[in-house]
């Protein structure tokens, strides 16, 4: 194969949706804990239970059995979002009450024993070829990610590029662990730093040499180019308010409103 057929091959995984540039999407991770009797507020490795239960495309599993991940549907309006992250919180707290359990909103967990992954064949296989240290890291931290749809692959440079300048402010902006998950997510992600691309070409030789040319998703950066063709930003932490995270939307929106 060609370098130009394997550049295409490449841009190929990317889903791009220019009819959803600019709208909004929002993933949430957070943790499972008992929640009540002798065991009230240990951290619960029950997030196949809590999904069959759930049972909506909303809700997705994690890496840790102890969390799960809630997640709208791409949004324009502010109030959009807002009213369908009430709607995620509303239903998880049901389900997670019926079952004994608590979902909770914590950047960084204790260590967790025994350490279970969830038993998704990809996850698997990322948890055995990982070193102990680096599985439990990336088990014991939760985040909220932003994705901003984006026209297509030059358009989602250009937004990743500008973001990069602000790369400190806004990991500042989204932390609440005195910077504990950025620690832990950095000793995961050995490839956290975002970095701004040339142009399609460079991002083809940093993918090649980074080892996710095959696989857009084991991309770790802090600012990456999503697969579901978005730029997704992954520094914010955890938080029980719903008003924070529109808030973060609200900076993302004011830096990027050049490029889109």
């Amino acid at each position: 194969m060609t370098e130009t057929n394997e550049l295409s091959t490449f841009l190929s995984k990317f889903m791009f949706k220019p009819e959803l540039e600019s709208f909004v999407g929002i993933e949430r991770e957070h943790f499972l804990v008992y929640g009540g009797g002798l065991a009230s507020g240990m951290y619960a490795p029950h997030s196949k239970k809590f999904l069959e239960a759930v049972n909506d495309a909303r809700w997705t599993y994690e890496l840790s059995a102890y969390q799960v991940e809630s997640r709208i549907n791409p949004q324009i309006d502010l109030s959009a979002i807002k009213l369908e992250m009430l709607e995620n919180e509303n239903l998880g707290n049901q389900v997670a009450c019926d079952l004994g359990l608590k979902l909770v909103n914590r950047e960084v967990a204790a260590h967790l024993h025994p350490l279970e992954v969830y038993p998704d064949p990809r996850y698997l296989e990322i948890a055995k070829n990982i070193s102990p240290e680096k599985l439990d890291a990336a088990c014991r931290v939760t985040g909220t990610h932003i994705h901003l749809g984006v026209r297509n692959i030059d358009h989602a440079i250009a937004v990743n590029n500008i973001l990069i300048s602000h790369l400190d402010k806004l990991c500042a902006l989204g932390d609440h662990s005195s910077g504990e998950r950025l620690r832990l997510y950095k000793l995961m992600a050995e490839n956290w730093e975002p970095i701004a691309y040339q142009n399609q070409e460079h991002l083809f030789e940093v993918a090649r040499s980074e080892g996710f040319i095959e696989n857009p998703r084991n991309c770790w950066k802090l600012i990456r180019i999503s697969i579901h063709g978005t730029v997704e930003l992954r520094m914010f932490g955890s938080t029980d308010s719903v008003d924070e995270i529109l808030e973060w939307v609200s900076v993302v929106k004011s830096i990027t409103r050049k490029v889109f």
